[in-house]
């Protein structure tokens, strides 16, 4: 409507401007013609009448072009009318995509979490995906899409992925030591707890002896198969930092850890400081026994550093050296040909060192567990 008057307005200028030029040519000329009389010969007449034509000519191409820069004006109004519409779509247009672009890449980013827990036979679930994806993406909105992310393990702007791969960092060589004092244990226990949290999944698998409970919840953590938690962060790690835009994390590649295994073994194993949040799963009867015997036997050492109870040490060995050959200690029949063999192999021992060596009331130590481990199977 708005526009509809505007443009009667500009033709009813046009037709003023038209209807006074053509009046004023009128009256000019009827002048003329009155005051001069009819045409003329001469040629000072001519020249009179040439002067009045190019000044009404003048008069009538001033009208015009005001005529000419009234309807450019109106023009010019029209299009950036026109253009700010234009803007208008599309910028609504861009906001539509932006949204779409939004919720496809938050779909994307939820596929592949499922995709990881079914790599993982479902053995965990992450705890909110939506709110992980928020820690990541902190810029990301229906309005705004960020597709790289930048690791920052700084004071000031550290984020999620830059702290995960700090701390994985740190643990990858903090595992490679050799030996280990029980205040270093305590804190590799801590790295670990740390690195689970920031995972952020809940472990819904099987429990097994020797998973690590932090506040009574499963961490997924297991101090015979340390490698199995570490393959599992690692995994995580490495699919955010595809999904960010950043190269691979190509540490921790531990297989079978005997000294960290062992380490974290005799932490538990003793009286800990951390016992109120932290206790590690053992389900088979008098684990804790053979666990003690384990590292008994392995100080018990003749003259020459041989085991004085080889075979039964190794046979511990054996099976403290992953979750899965623990599990052979629920077998009856193997725990009682254990406990035959060690209570012959240390009888044996006593014998040989005698009462005065100053290993012989550590063998007699480990004759009770024996006897101990016989009576609960």
């Amino acid at each position: 409507m708005g526009f509809d008057k505007k443009e009667d307005r500009l033709k009813t200028a046009w037709i003023w401007i038209g209807f006074l030029v053509f009046t004023f040519g009128v009256i000019l000329f009827t002048t003329y013609g009155v005051m001069l009389g009819p045409i003329s010969h001469e040629h000072a007449a001519w020249s009179s009448f040439g002067s009045l034509l190019g000044g009404f000519f003048m008069i009538a191409s001033t009208g015009a072009t005001i005529a000419t820069l009234l309807f450019l004006a109106h023009q010019n109004k029209q299009l950036q009318k026109v253009n700010q519409y234009q803007q208008a779509v599309t910028q609504a247009q861009l906001a539509a995509m932006n949204f779409e672009q939004y919720i496809n890449h938050r779909r994307l980013f939820m596929d592949r979490l499922v995709e990881l827990q079914s790599t993982f036979e479902n053995k965990f679930v992450f705890v909110d995906g939506e709110k992980l994806y928020n820690n990541i993406f902190p810029k990301n909105g229906p309005t705004n899409l960020e597709f790289k992310v930048e690791l920052d393990g700084s004071d000031v702007g550290e984020n999620l992925l830059g702290r995960l791969g700090s701390r994985l960092e740190k643990l990858d060589k903090f595992l490679d030591q050799s030996q280990w004092k029980d205040e270093e244990t305590r804190r590799l226990v801590g790295m670990l707890i740390e690195v689970y949290g920031d995972l952020q999944i809940r472990w819904t698998g099987e429990a097994f002896d020797g998973d690590i409970m932090f506040f009574r919840k499963h961490t997924g953590i297991n101090i015979y198969s340390l490698n199995e938690f570490l393959t599992v962060a690692k995994s995580i790690y490495n699919s955010l930092l595809f999904y960010t835009g950043n190269s691979q994390f190509t540490g921790l590649d531990k297989s079978l850890m005997r000294y960290s295994r062992d380490a974290l073994m005799e932490y538990f194993l003793n009286n800990h400081k951390n016992r109120e949040t932290l206790e590690v799963l053992k389900i088979i009867p008098g684990l804790e026994v053979m666990e003690r015997l384990y590292f008994n036997m392995d100080s018990l050492r003749g003259v020459n550093h041989d085991w004085l109870m080889k075979r039964s040490y190794s046979t511990l060995l054996e099976v403290f050296r992953s979750r899965n050959d623990v599990m052979k200690l629920r077998d009856d029949l193997f725990v009682n040909q254990l406990v035959s063999n060690g209570c012959r192999e240390c009888s044996l021992a006593m014998e040989t060192i005698g009462e005065e060596n100053e290993d012989y009331e550590l063998l007699k130590r480990c004759h009770e567990d024996f006897n101990t481990l016989l009576a609960l199977h």
